[in-house]
């Protein structure tokens, strides 16, 4: 079962593990490996402590027998851009619903605060996970590069949704 909480400050080394491997599995194959090594290098940050205590969300899986929750997934809402940051899932709960559970709840969010359209910059391995989810599609969608803090240009595409009501993928 996926259940999506706040995160906290004492969140931040698992948010910084997850996008990175996620950035390392998802991304293989799509961008240089060279690249990827600089896109994912380094510590985890004060700076990005505080926004994963601002602004993430988290979703947990309920591990094996034990009952125990696992942080397996991040998103974040950049409601005065409406834009999606942040979206990354545990390589080991990829395909399990976990991309799908947090970006509903995101659109729900950003419906709920006023947000008619939602906007993202998606990697290349992903673009096809946000067309299913209703992203994109003619008018809705840019071919664009992203320019790391970090120095690397990366290829993307930027995507829309429009949110009418909240939705499920």
């Amino acid at each position: 079962m996926i259940t999506i909480r706040k995160a906290t400050k004492a969140d931040a080394q698992s948010c910084w593990d997850i996008r990175n491997a996620a950035i390392n599995k998802g991304c293989a194959g799509f961008y240089a490996a060279s690249d990827l090594q600089i896109w994912t290098a380094g510590e985890l940050t004060e700076q990005f402590s505080r926004i994963v205590d601002a602004h993430f969300y988290l979703a947990e899986l309920l591990t094996d027998k034990s009952l125990d929750k696992k942080v397996v997934g991040t998103a974040m809402l950049d409601a005065p851009y409406a834009q999606l940051e942040a979206l990354f899932v545990s390589p080991d709960a990829m395909g399990l619903g976990v991309g799908k559970a947090l970006l509903q709840f995101i659109e729900n969010m950003a419906f709920n605060q006023g947000i008619a359209q939602l906007r993202l910059e998606s990697t290349l391995n992903a673009v096809d996970f946000y067309r299913h989810c209703g992203f994109g599609g003619e008018g809705l969608e840019e071919e664009s590069i992203y320019c790391s803090p970090r120095g690397i240009a990366l290829e993307c595409m930027v995507m829309y949704k429009n949110l009418e009501r909240p939705s499920a993928c």
